[in-house]
């Protein structure tokens, strides 16, 4: 499998969630100085090739009283032309105008919804966990002010998808040019008009629409990649490209909608939280229910960035403290100098620091390293078999094989320099010296765990 945004991507490790929230920012200045029931902002004025297709379109979802709407997300990173990074998701949503809405978000490793009826919304973070939020937004804020951040650039989606908004404020606000560039068949069937506009912060879009009555969106492309590289929140390396591309599989703003899937009905064995916060500190730190915890590390053979091999049978008899990330994970980064320092002070305990790399190829890594200013010992692992071996469904991910040979401690997440840094002090304190910790079962007793394939290199 290639890189994932591993699960709850924007709890655990943000990718672009903080950008959006940028573009949100602009959007939401732009409102402010915009007349809502106009098409454009005075700042901006459109062709009448372009007004003739958009304007009518936007009113019917302005018009709108209920909707209901699937769409297919694919986010990809390209280096050079190559997909080095793809994640398929899916949103289920659907509205009644003027407060109503459930937007329901699948990712491979993750379920997340939002439920707003009218009187009060709740977050339902997993099949497992939920909170609940006295206050929401009518549909118009929805768009721009999710609870939650709902994939990596959700605002034009909900625009298209939320009964009685006002698309053009999200598609018209803060934009740079908006021009007809061909008519034609959609994917060979379905006439269509591709619509390309360009951001004032840099985001560019190509939005198909077809030209049946009613006119549909068919499919929207958001090319992020000058934003990230103008607002410096990565380091994008030349050759670089993220893009995130949303199919409407379905589409209707009339028919019925049923109260019911407004209402939550939480799972007998869910948790309540108390907030966003309040879960996130749950779930970042020591896993005490990791499947392969207190199990025999699996086998595996992977190659530095030095081209080097490495294996876990050529680390016999020391402690392994493996850690999961990748260039495009704020806490990855963050987590990284508190790994190497720790690690570092039990080096000559036999104690040994692998930085796994995870579905990026050498030449992007070693340009972060450079740029970063950052000297690891790095395991390559642009399949993610290794991870995949380890279980690794969330990054950053820190697991802590013992001198046995057992998976002895697992971390997600980043709690922060100082917990890290002394939850793992503690942990090889006992592990240098051959000692077991509490979670995990002697050497004897573990279970060996599946074998890793070699690595991709």
């Amino acid at each position: 499998m290639v890189a994932r945004l591993f699960l709850i991507v924007v709890l655990v490790c943000p990718v672009v969630a903080g950008a959006a929230d940028d573009t949100k920012d602009a959007v939401a200045a732009e409102e402010s100085g915009a007349n809502a029931d106009s098409s454009q902002p005075a700042a901006f004025t459109l062709n009448d090739d372009v007004r003739k297709v958009l304007e009518p379109f936007f009113a019917s979802i302005n018009k709108a009283d209920v909707s209901r709407v699937t769409v297919e997300m694919l986010t990809e990173s390209i280096v050079q032309g190559k997909v080095v990074e793809s994640r398929k998701s899916t949103y289920q949503i659907a509205s009644k105008h003027p407060d109503k809405f459930t937007i329901y978000l699948k990712e491979p490793d993750q379920r997340t919804r939002i439920y707003a009826n009218g009187k009060e919304m709740v977050v339902a973070l997993s099949p497992e966990a939920y909170y609940q939020i006295d206050d929401h937004p009518d549909l118009q804020q929805a768009v721009v002010e999710l609870p939650v951040a709902m994939g990596a650039y959700p605002e034009p989606v909900m625009a298209l998808s939320l009964a009685g908004v006002d698309p053009s404020l999200s598609f018209l606000g803060g934009m740079k040019s908006v021009e007809i560039v061909s008519q034609g068949k959609f994917r060979g069937r379905v006439p269509a008009v591709q619509i390309h506009g360009v951001q004032d912060d840099a985001v560019s879009w190509d939005l198909w629409l077809s030209e049946e009555t009613p006119t549909k969106p068919l499919r929207l492309l958001v090319d992020l990649t000058a934003m990230l590289r103008a607002t410096k929140q990565v380091q994008v390396p030349q050759g670089f490209k993220y893009q995130v591309q949303f199919d409407f599989l379905s589409w209707r703003m009339s028919g019925e909608v049923s109260n019911a899937l407004f209402a939550f009905r939480p799972a007998k064995d869910a948790t309540e939280y108390e907030s966003l916060d309040d879960y996130l500190q749950s779930v970042a730190g020591a896993v005490a229910e990791h499947p392969l915890l207190g199990k025999k590390a699996p086998s595996f053979i992977g190659e530095r960035l030095s081209e080097q091999p490495v294996s876990l049978e050529g680390l016999k008899d020391k402690v392994i403290v493996l850690d999961f990330w990748a260039t495009w994970c704020a806490p990855c980064v963050a987590a990284m100098p508190v790994l190497q320092e720790v690690t570092s002070e039990f080096a000559d305990k036999d104690v040994v620091f692998l930085a796994v790399n995870v579905g990026e190829d050498l030449e992007l890594v070693k340009s972060f390293l450079e740029k970063q200013d950052i000297d690891l010992d790095v395991v390559l692992d642009p399949g993610g078999k290794i991870s995949d071996a380890f279980r690794a469904d969330a990054i950053p991910q820190t697991v802590v094989v013992g001198k046995s040979g057992v998976i002895e401690s697992v971390h997600m997440g980043f709690p922060g320099a100082d917990e890290l840094r002394q939850r793992l002090t503690d942990e090889l304190s006992v592990l240098s010296v051959g000692g077991h910790i509490e979670s995990a079962p002697p050497a004897a007793d573990a279970e060996p765990a599946d074998e890793a394939e070699p690595a991709d290199k």
